[in-house]
């Protein structure tokens, strides 16, 4: 790719959201202080260009379609194939954009697709933070902001490792033994366990 030379201050153009994306990689390499930052690097990016391609040109699904989604598909109880998982998709509005990526990234079987997995997946997605991806999993898998905790527990596991390498399985024990005599949890009760506060933003 051919560069034309700087000469004067004038010629460069900063992109607009380059200090948001330093600033969130910066944060991220000193909170988990990788012993390989190349190969941290590398998938971080790769993670977030997966992200802004689901996102590019269309619009993300909010929590009421993908509510929709998940109750028209018997709440996650039966087995739905890529065709129908789509077809509840286009009728709550979502973009075939989305759909297609959501399959690529949770490299979905055609033939089968965990409906949980998929709908968790697609929410993450679409989310800013880990704070907002808890707090969308109640509204979206819940009926009255309570799920049951091996349940929640399932679903963040979905996050791990690929798409956020602090959901590791020492991660998922540790939360685990904190959540596990709980038979149903909150966001307010999750908030309180001291493993996924710091992930939360919380102190």
């Amino acid at each position: 790719m051919d560069v034309e030379p700087i000469f004067c201050a004038e010629q460069i153009v900063i992109p607009h959201n380059l200090a948001d994306i330093l600033k969130a990689y910066t944060k991220e390499v000193i909170r988990r202080q990788p012993a390989d930052i190349i190969a941290f690097s590398a998938k971080y990016f790769t993670n977030l260009a997966n992200v802004a391609s689901g996102a590019a040109n269309t619009q993300a699904p909010t929590k009421e379609q993908l509510r929709q989604v998940y109750t028209r598909g018997g709440g996650g109880s039966a087995p739905l194939n890529e065709s129908q998982v789509s077809g509840l998709c286009k009728q709550a509005g979502i973009a075939d954009a989305v759909v297609s990526k959501v399959m690529e990234v949770g490299a979905f079987d055609p033939g089968y697709v965990d409906l949980d997995k998929f709908i968790f997946l697609m929410l993450a997605m679409s989310c800013e933070d880990f704070n907002r991806v808890c707090m969308g999993v109640f509204d979206v898998f819940s009926d009255n902001g309570s799920l049951p905790t091996e349940h929640f527990m399932e679903l963040i596991s979905f996050l791990g490792p690929d798409m956020d390498p602090d959901v590791t399985q020492a991660f998922m024990g540790a939360l685990e033994q904190e959540l596990g005599d709980l038979p149903t949890i909150t966001y307010m009760e999750i908030c309180e366990a001291p493993t996924i506060k710091p992930k939360l933003g919380l102190s």
